[in-house]
C-alpha cells in the first residue's frame, strides 16, 4: 500500500473561501457581472489577488462558483417522498435562492456578452437543480402518476420559468409554487 503524497504549501482557508464568496455575491447583487472584479473581491475579502486567482481562474468561475455555492445550501437536503410535496418543496428552495441572491444579479448574468459565464452557471447551477426535478419527475412516472410519453424536460422549464412568469408580470402570488405544481401535475397525469 502506498503512502498518500504530502500536501505541498499551506492548506486553504475555509474562512477566506467563506469571504470572496461572500464579497462576490454582494458584487453581484449589488453591481452586477458586468461590474464584478476580482481585484476589487479580493480586496473587500482581506485576501491577496494571488489568494482568488489561486481558487478562481477569472471572474466567470468566480460568479458561477458564488452562484453555486447558494444553490447548494439550498438543495442539499432530501426532498419529501411525495410527488406533489417534492415539486413544491424544490420550487421553494429555488424561490429562496433566487432571493438571495436576487433577480438582477442573475440577469447580469443573461445580459453579459460573456457566454464562460453562463454555460458555468448553466453546468453549476440549473442542470443540477433540473436533474433533481427530474427525478422526482420520473420516480413518479415510475409509480404510474404520469402517463407515458410526458415530456419532461418540458414540465422541468414550465414549473421554473413560471416563477420568472409571475415576478416579471408583477405578481408575487402566495401559493405560486403548489398552484404551478397542481397544474403541471393535472396535465402530466395518467
Amino acid at each position: 500500500m502506498s503512502a498518500e503524497p504530502a500536501a505541498r504549501g499551506r492548506p486553504r482557508s475555509a474562512e477566506a473561501d467563506e469571504r470572496i464568496v461572500e464579497v462576490a455575491l454582494d458584487h453581484l447583487r449589488e453591481r452586477g457581472y458586468r461590474d464584478l472584479s476580482m481585484e476589487q473581491v479580493a480586496c473587500e475579502a482581506g485576501v491577496a489577488k494571488t489568494t482568488v486567482y489561486r481558487r478562481y481562474r477569472n471572474k466567470a468561475d468566480l460568479a458561477s462558483a458564488a452562484l453555486a455555492v447558494v444553490s447548494a445550501a439550498r438543495f442539499s437536503a432530501p426532498l419529501p417522498d411525495g410527488t406533489r410535496e417534492a415539486l413544491v418543496e424544490h420550487l421553494h428552495r429555488f424561490e429562496n435562492g433566487v432571493a438571495t441572491v436576487g433577480l438582477g444579479a442573475l440577469g447580469s448574468l443573461l445580459d453579459e456578452d460573456d457566454p464562460e459565464a453562463l454555460e458555468l452557471h448553466r453546468e453549476r447551477t440549473i442542470r443540477r437543480g433540473q436533474a433533481r426535478a427530474r427525478a422526482v419527475l420520473e420516480r413518479a412516472g415510475q409509480r404510474g402518476e404520469l402517463r407515458a410519453g410526458a415530456d419532461l424536460e418540458i414540465a422541468i422549464e414550465m414549473l421554473f420559468g413560471s416563477y420568472f412568469a409571475q415576478r416579471l408580470n408583477g405578481r408575487d402570488a402566495p401559493g405560486w409554487a403548489e398552484s404551478a405544481v397542481d397544474t403541471l401535475l393535472r396535465g402530466l397525469a395518467r
